[in-house]
């Protein structure tokens, strides 16, 4: 196992609500509003027999209340319309100031020309274009409230502004992932007043202040965004340098290269392997191969190994599509993925599982981020869009053993009716029963007949298969409860696990190798490799609740931090599977210096130790 960068975060401080004080400090005494009619409607007479009532008198809002609402709405006007944070910041803004007695944040000699230098380059290095940046002199001079130090305020206000830019993104999370934030979301909440307020409190009593520090405390903390930051600024430096480095045809067309076979581009594969540091030859000796030699052929085999490839020394259509990428190439894809990695939350948990859809891989990982495990997934086609496997996070709850598989009704309508009106006895011979319920004790069966399958396409009726070998799910499903019913699986299918292209299922995830997954989530629980073998060809079902939380991530990122064996991490690029880096480049063509308008694009893999 191996643990990954991992940065600690400060405690949250107090919250503070707004809104109920602000609604009684604009009330008039009456508590009625002023545009109520004079003609008021009269109350119903009271009982004989009741207690005369208090007089309701509107509650004041104290000065510090007043104080802070006064702070929020000053900082509402510095800050930008187009920032969808804007709210979250006036109120981390106001809060602040309450806590400190409205007294300035920052010690004289922090605010320099430096302080507004370093915001600029904080942007630069997350991804941002520098000129979003907001002036605190400009800010200055439109602040009209007296409440806290002028300068004090406008340098907050410029902070916060360039912290949740970096922290939350230009755009909300929605308009890159969708479905990220709907349902359970498991990890840290490092998107509240509490959160934000807290590091603030931490970056502001720096001594001396160094704003690089507190930006980097302020930012994202996730090992998977520190990674690709890490990486950002080489790559984009390196567009500027000739790498003389020959490309490489598609093999798809011009053939692959076969151990020990002649091969007209081993030179080509050979200079791109050394450059990758993979193949130690002089350039001269690799300029003139004319073959797939061993020692091409073990460099290729490595190469393939640490990116999750088929480790066999072939030079095929997967292994170019990783190793054939240019400085531009890979500066895109780090840029589109920091921004899509500040999406994640800071800390995923004690135990989770990140299964990235466009490497097709599952990633499994112990307390304190230590790397447990990995294997390949199969996950939704393409195509049609309606069977792609969603974007979002969860909370996994149960191990079933021998499950049944509960058919969709559009897969029965559409596949099963058909195969069983031309084919009767396939039903019975792939272990499919009628059923009126899901409910896995029940024993409500109907017997195959043109009415009970017309029951079924009408919605009535329902089929299931049994649990066994052939079992679509086949012998264990691991169910993290959502809307869209996905959840990870066995399989019959072993074959599609040695493809390339790993988009094959209705929307589940399918996983290479359940029994070191189960024994993974249930390890805990005292289950090992072979009691886990045990309960998944027992053919019958056996329900288990998950006691440790296991936190779930399916996440969409076309290049990777994957961690290899010495406690290494190797950026590894991945196919844009549902071609989303064209999409989501084109939400961000206000902020990133280029949009996507080619093919997806596959990134150059980079090596970080």
């Amino acid at each position: 196992m191996m643990k990954l960068p991992k940065n600690n975060r400060p405690l949250p401080g107090p919250a503070l609500t707004f809104s109920v004080a602000l609604t009684l400090w604009c009330l008039p005494a009456n508590g009625l509003s002023q545009q109520q009619p004079e003609q008021a409607a009269q109350p119903l007479p009271a009982p004989a027999n009741a207690t005369p009532e208090e007089p309701t008198v509107a509650a004041v809002p104290d000065a510090d209340t007043i104080n802070s609402a006064k702070v929020r709405a000053q900082a509402l006007a510095l800050l930008p319309a187009d920032r969808h944070f804007r709210d979250l910041a006036a109120d981390s803004i106001a809060q602040l100031y309450l806590q400190r007695g409205f007294r300035p944040l920052w010690a004289p000699e922090a605010l320099t020309v430096d302080f507004t230098r370093g915001l600029s380059q904080a942007l630069v290095a997350n991804a941002f274009p520098e000129l979003l940046r907001l002036d605190p002199t400009a800010l200055m001079a439109a602040i009209t409230d007296d409440t806290v130090d002028k300068n004090d305020l406008a340098h907050t206000v410029a902070f916060c502004d360039v912290a949740l830019l970096i922290r939350l993104g230009f755009v909300p999370t929605e308009a890159i992932w969708e479905e990220w934030n709907k349902g359970d979301a498991p990890g840290s909440d490092d998107r509240s007043v509490e959160a934000i307020t807290g590091d603030l409190v931490v970056v502001s009593a720096m001594q001396p202040f160094d704003l690089a520090k507190a930006m980097e405390t302020m930012g994202p903390q996730n090992w998977i965004y520190r990674e690709l930051q890490k990486a950002y600024l080489p790559a984009k430096e390196a567009i500027l340098a000739y790498s003389g480095l020959p490309s490489i045809p598609d093999p798809s067309t011009a053939g692959v290269g076969r151990p020990g076979e002649a091969y007209p581009y081993a030179p080509a594969v050979a200079a791109h392997l050394i450059d990758r540091g993979y193949l130690q030859m002089p350039p001269e000796l690799a300029s003139s191969l004319s073959s797939m030699t061993p020692e091409l052929v073990a460099a290729l085999t490595a190469f393939q190994n640490d990116h999750g490839l088929e480790t066999d020394g072939i030079f095929g259509p997967g292994s170019w599509q990783y190793l054939n990428a240019n400085a531009a190439d890979r500066y895109r894809s780090i840029t589109i993925n920091l921004h899509r990695a500040r999406l994640l939350p800071n800390d995923f948990g004690e135990r989770y599982i990140i299964a990235n859809l466009p490497s097709a891989e599952l990633f499994a990982f112990d307390a304190n981020d230590f790397f447990s495990t990995t294997m390949r997934i199969v996950h939704g086609k393409a195509s049609p869009e309606s069977q792609r496997t969603k974007v979002f996070r969860d909370t996994m709850q149960e191990v079933v053993f021998g499950p049944y598989w509960n058919v969709p009704k559009n897969i029965a309508m559409k596949e099963l009716i058909p195969k069983a009106q031309e084919d009767w006895g396939y039903l019975s011979r792939n272990r499919y029963e009628i059923v009126d319920a899901f409910n896995p004790g029940s024993n409500k069966t109907y017997r195959l007949s043109p009415e009970s399958l017309s029951l079924v396409s009408q919605g009535k009726l329902l089929v299931r298969q049994k649990p066994g070998a052939d079992n679509a799910l086949g012998r264990v499903k691991f169910l993290f409860p959502n809307t869209y019913s996905i959840y990870m699986h066995d399989t019959p299918s072993k074959s599609f696990f040695l493809r390339s292209k790993r988009d094959y299922s209705h929307g589940c995830v399918r996983v290479a190798d359940p029994n070191a997954l189960g024994a993974w989530v249930l390890g805990p629980q005292g289950w090992d490799h072979e009691k886990v073998k045990t309960a998944m060809f027992a053919d019958r079902r056996q329900s288990l609740r998950v006691q440790d939380s296991v936190n779930v991530y399916l996440t969409y990122l076309t290049i990777f931090p994957r961690p290899i064996a010495g406690g290494k991490i190797i950026l590894a690029p991945a196919r844009d599977v549902y071609e989303r880096d064209p999409v989501d480049a084109k939400t961000l063509a206000a902020i990133i210096p280029w949009q996507e308008t080619a093919a997806p694009v596959i990134a150059r893999p980079v090596t970080v130790q």
